[in-house]
């Protein structure tokens, strides 16, 4: 983490361009889990419907220039400007698409389950519908995410001839906690042929997520806009690897573009990322994007800057709450050097915590015992002191009730 002293300057000059979030007013550290959008979102929605009304069937042309933008957008943060990537509307939808391509599960008369080696950290996107999926012919192995240091090794040691994919977050979502070694595992899983999934929602936009660098050029990757790229909902893509021709069970009529004029008795697919290609969509989502991704491009707001600002914001919440030492909000086990885009506390009494600050018009969440406090580019030093502030104040006025309710 960068030295607390490199603080944001005192006026935070990207709020104006958030006042429709009304970011001033309200302190929100919900940026993990749904950023602002800068104003200018606004106006790639009018645009959706002004093409829409112009052009109306014709406006797919138009509408495609905005996927495009949005894809691009992506390639470039995965550091693969070139590269593979189909767009839907949620990770789901992926997921799903994912899955449906897998060998085994094309097999008509399969002589084994299908097995997925995955953690017991993952979001529920790809939680529940692993969860649900061992209800029938699938065996879904969950490795503990905890010790950590050991999580690639212990997850490598799963793998073997009737593993047919691997699922994993590069951020875990409870508690912030980066997984440095995941490319080792992808690598692993690629000399054995087995399909390797990443979730990089947590990571991307707020720390770098170049594949290279990550070694995660033979995985399929997932993400989205809804959190640290504030594009909204609708915005999510997975990465297809190089040279990968899928033909997924799953399969929408985008994934024939090329062969419409053809006439087939079998279900054809595009060559690499457009075999998992979806149908008709709604664009505004994408119109949205591309404004979104346009305003960063004119603030000059790359991932890298945006990784500054997050890193400063989240170790002034650590150091602030270090020094309050408050009763009942422990800070994270794997070191704020570990950590991606949030701050995760753990305490028992986490949704009493949301509660209580929400009164004072802090904005945050909670998973289980883990108290999420998320940053944001446009909330200011202020802002933050105000909230650890508040944290003192809180954790006082509980020390107060408990000392009085044991008396």
């Amino acid at each position: 983490m960068l030295n607390n002293k490199a603080r944001l300057p005192s006026s935070n000059l990207l709020q104006p361009h958030y006042s429709d979030f009304n970011v001033e007013s309200r302190i929100l550290l919900s940026g993990h889990s749904h950023q602002a959008w800068p104003n200018v979102a606004k106006q790639g929605l009018l645009a959706s419907f002004d093409d829409a009304a112009l052009h109306i069937d014709d406006k797919w042309q138009t509408a495609f220039k905005k996927a495009d933008r949005v894809k691009d957008f992506y390639l470039n943060l995965l550091g693969e400007p070139n590269g593979e990537i189909t767009l839907a509307a949620s990770t789901h939808e992926l997921i799903l698409r994912f899955l449906s391509d897998l060998a085994q599960l094309k097999v008509k008369k399969p002589h084994r389950p299908i097995k997925i080696i995955t953690t017991d950290g993952e979001f529920h996107s790809m939680r529940r519908q692993l969860d649900r999926l061992q209800d029938i012919h699938f065996i879904i192995e969950k490795v503990s995410v905890i010790p950590s240091k050991t999580l690639a090794t212990r997850i490598i040691e799963r793998l073997d001839k009737t593993t047919d994919a691997v699922m994993l977050s590069a951020v875990f979502f409870s508690n912030s906690e980066v997984f440095n070694n995941i490319g080792q595992v992808a690598q692993a899983a690629d000399s054995l042929s087995i399909p390797c999934l990443v979730d990089a929602y947590h990571a991307l936009n707020v720390i770098p997520f170049n594949l290279n660098d990550w070694q995660l050029n033979s995985a399929f990757v997932i993400g989205g806009g809804y959190k640290y790229c504030q594009a909204g909902e609708g915005n999510c893509f997975m990465r297809i690897p190089k040279n990968y021709h899928g033909s997924p069970l799953i399969t929408g009529w985008f994934a024939e573009f090329e062969s419409l004029d053809k006439q087939s008795s079998s279900v054809g697919y595009s060559m690499g990322q457009a075999a998992f290609s979806g149908s008709t969509y709604d664009p505004a989502s994408h119109y949205r994007a591309a404004a979104v991704f346009d305003f960063f491009a004119d603030q000059a707001l790359t991932d890298l800057t945006l990784q500054q600002i997050n890193q400063v914001q989240v170790n002034t919440l650590y150091t602030g709450i270090q020094s309050i030492n408050p009763n009942v909000l422990a800070l994270p086990q794997h070191g704020i050097e570990n950590n991606a885009g949030f701050l995760s506390l753990t305490t028992p009494q986490a949704q009493t915590w949301v509660a209580e600050l929400a009164k004072h018009d802090i904005l945050c969440d909670s998973r289980s015992n883990q108290l999420r406090l998320g940053p944001a580019p446009y909330v200011s030093n202020a802002q933050l002191d105000k909230t650890l502030e508040m944290i003192e104040y809180i954790d006082n006025k509980m020390r107060s009730h408990s000392v009085s309710k044991a008396g």
